[in-house]
């Protein structure tokens, strides 16, 4: 039993070893492929729908649409549309798409954003879709019967907009924030969490539907088939296919994780080489690893296509004019459960770094007195045999992993748990894997549910160096206590020697609070670093 075994109670296997990539998923039948480089003039159509009339109602999709429309506008873009709510009616969206495609001379690109709710239909033609189904984007006034039929934009449609915008010469960015039904990666929601929107309707079906759309044959009746890779045009999706995509807080405000990402990668901070250009290389990257840290790997948005990375996507304004929203409150939302008048005067006055919300409100963590449990806000079960003693740690804790994703933002390694991001149970084997390398010295830290630190790599007798044309894996079988760590990796150009000698000094204590420093530690001692956090959910 190594000192791996305090993490997450697990004991450790292996400590090195090539890991398979992961798989990518087809999300909502909407693909496409990379554009090219020297736009002429950038042009974009943004849409956000939270007031929807019929199904759930939003509450990020309209800050999206600004946070996005505001990047274009930093950008210095050319034409611009933002449609919000009522705004965004199906004759509108159509007529701003086909006004775009008018005004617009080869060469240029244009940003077709979309942030609302996703859905899935039988499909039109038969045979074309895998699963009988095709994908929709809904509006505020879609519902399944009547006039409101018409208030949606299928699949096919948007895949022959992206053909009619490719044969005058133009590239596309499609952003869509929103997905059909599916199923969550860890699928089990703790109902003590608040109530979690998504952005998807349940499948439906249309008996009298009055949408008629009078596709071109190549667009209407070729299905999955016909929606292979489009040369100039580049998609960014929510989440894969059998993930719903949840919204979250940023900033004290609802959002889409992948919206939120897009508009600051917009504002120059995926632009990793500082050269004034958005590389799809970049934008992926940087677009992958934000949504699944600031969604704690409950979502993975769809990029394609993979290849020709170094192809520019958007030219950017200089100086980066920094991120859409400043990420995160400072203090961590709590919501206290079953706590007797006494101990919720006692939190409310004593603990630092938390902020007291009521029951069902956005929180980051709901504390369960009773249970002696905190469960984070998307309802996953945190950590066990909390009293008021230890809530200090578990609230130290999560607010760490919130600066660590911040620090991580601009320069994330790409990290990952095999076989999934689902909650793992007693006995099974796991693996944390770290890829992307471009520095050979590796330091891994975990925090523990509790907030507890401990030191995982490099332990005595391990290499200084690691390899970097393989991924870094750390392999290990769940063992109690359960509950939810954030594994920790920083990687730099030279000896990490301050920082090790922090973590041996932490090790085993409750000091997750100080996550962030110690990443300054590692700043402040390398020309080039980078670093990542990747949560691990276990259960018995």
């Amino acid at each position: 039993m190594s000192r791996l075994a305090r993490f997450l109670g697990v004991s450790r296997v292996v400590r090195q070893g090539p890991t398979a990539a992961m798989a990518a998923g087809i999300l909502c039948g909407l693909l496409a492929a990379a554009p090219g480089a020297g736009a002429q003039a950038l042009r974009g159509l943004v849409v956000g729908i939270d007031d929807y009339a019929h199904i759930g109602k939003l509450a990020g999709a309209v800050n999206d649409a600004r946070d996005i429309g505001e990047a274009l506008a930093g950008l210095g873009v050319d034409d611009l549309t933002v449609l919000l709510d009522g705004a965004a009616t199906r004759a509108r969206i159509v007529a701003e798409w086909h006004g775009l495609l008018e005004r617009a001379a080869p060469g240029d690109t244009l940003v077709l954003a979309y942030a609302g709710h996703g859905g899935q239909e039988p499909e039109r033609v038969a045979g074309t879709e895998r699963d009988g189904h095709d994908e929709a984007l809904l509006l505020g006034g879609f519902r399944t019967e009547g006039p409101g039929t018409r208030e949606r934009i299928v699949d096919d449609e948007i895949n022959a907009w992206l053909l009619d915008a490719g044969a005058k010469g133009l590239r596309v960015v499609f952003v869509a924030d929103a997905c059909h039904s599916g199923t969550l990666t860890r699928s089990l929601v703790d109902p003590r969490a608040p109530a979690p929107v998504y952005r998807t309707a349940p499948r439906y079906t249309l008996p009298d539907d009055e949408l008629a759309l009078g596709l071109p044959k190549e667009a209407a009746d070729t299905g999955e088939a016909g929606h292979g890779p489009l040369a100039h045009v580049s998609m960014l999706a929510a989440a894969q296919e059998h993930q719903k995509v949840p919204e979250i807080a940023v900033g004290g405000e609802m959002r889409g994780a992948l919206s939120y990402m897009f508009a600051r990668a917009l504002r120059g901070e995926a632009d990793i080489d500082g050269d004034g250009a958005l590389s799809r290389g970049e934008l992926w990257d940087f677009v992958h690893e934000n949504v699944r840290m600031e969604s704690n790997s409950r979502q993975t948005p769809n990029l394609e296509p993979s290849s020709r990375a170094d192809e520019i996507v958007l030219h950017l304004a200089l100086p980066p004019s920094g991120a859409a929203v400043q990420a995160g409150p400072k203090a961590v939302r709590l919501t206290v459960l079953h706590a007797d008048p006494g101990t919720l005067a006692a939190v409310r006055g004593t603990l630092a770094g938390a902020h007291v919300v009521p029951d069902g409100a956005p929180a980051d963590l709901v504390w369960d007195a009773d249970a002696r449990q905190v469960v984070t806000g998307m309802g996953d079960v945190a950590a066990h045999d909390v009293d008021l003693e230890a809530l200090p740690g578990v609230i130290g804790k999560w607010a760490a992993v919130a600066a660590v994703k911040e620090l991580s933002a601009r320069n994330g390694l790409r990290m990952g748990i095999d076989p999934g991001d689902g909650v793992h149970r007693r006995g099974s084997r796991i693996k944390v894997r770290v890829e992307g390398l471009e520095h050979p010295r590796l330091t891994v830290f975990s925090l523990s549910g509790s907030g507890r630190v401990h030191y995982l790599h490099p332990l005595p007798g391990d290499p200084a160096e690691v390899a970097m044309d393989r991924p870094f894996a750390l392999e290990a079988v769940v063992t109690p206590p359960f509950g939810a760590d954030h594994v920790v990796a920083v990687s730099a150009d030279s000896a990490l020697d301050e920082l090790n000698a922090a973590l041996e000094r932490l090790d085993g204590r409750v000091a997750a609070g100080s996550a962030a420093a110690l990443l300054a530690i590692a700043k402040a001692g390398a020309r080039g670093w980078s670093s990542g956090i990747q949560g691990l959910y276990t259960a018995p």
